[in-house]
């Protein structure tokens, strides 16, 4: 008489493999795929990527204004959450928004012809960055001088 196996149908394991060729130990959650919850990315699977889109661009008055990407960039924060969208794919969306928010002022002075009012200047603030100490270089040379 043959004993029932306890383990697990090899077939019944997640079909991941690393890049070092590795197989992932867990079980298969999605038999369709064969992938382990960690790897089907059961979230992603439910959800459409229109699902996104009608999120993301809800009451964004069609990222003309700095309110409607606000209110768009607060989706993806939800989104990005609740572990809905990817990291990756957050971090380009909310690069895309930077970029429109930095051409919101240039746009509308094209579109504004108003000779009257003064040109859009496009200000970059460096922040903290570390800039080159310009007198280092004089006192080095007078201390050179000094000492020969």
């Amino acid at each position: 008489m043959t004993k029932p196996s306890t383990s697990a149908i090899p077939s019944s394991y997640c079909r991941y493999r690393s890049p070092a060729g590795r197989q992932c130990r867990q079980l298969a959650c999605n038999a369709s795929l064969g992938l382990c919850e960690k790897h089907a990315g059961s979230q992603f699977a439910s959800r459409q990527p229109d699902d996104f889109r009608k999120i993301l661009t809800h009451d964004t008055d069609e990222f003309t204004t700095a309110l409607g990407i606000h209110n768009s960039i607060s989706e993806l924060y939800k989104l990005l959450a609740a572990d809905l969208i990817s990291a990756r794919r957050a971090a380009v969306l909310a690069y895309i928004a930077n970029l429109l928010l930095r051409t919101i002022p240039i746009v509308q002075s094209e579109i504004d012809t108003d000779s009257s009012k003064d040109p859009v200047r496009v200000a970059v603030d460096f922040g903290d960055l570390p800039r080159p100490n310009r007198q280092q270089p004089a006192a080095i040379t007078a201390e050179s001088s000094h000492s020969s």
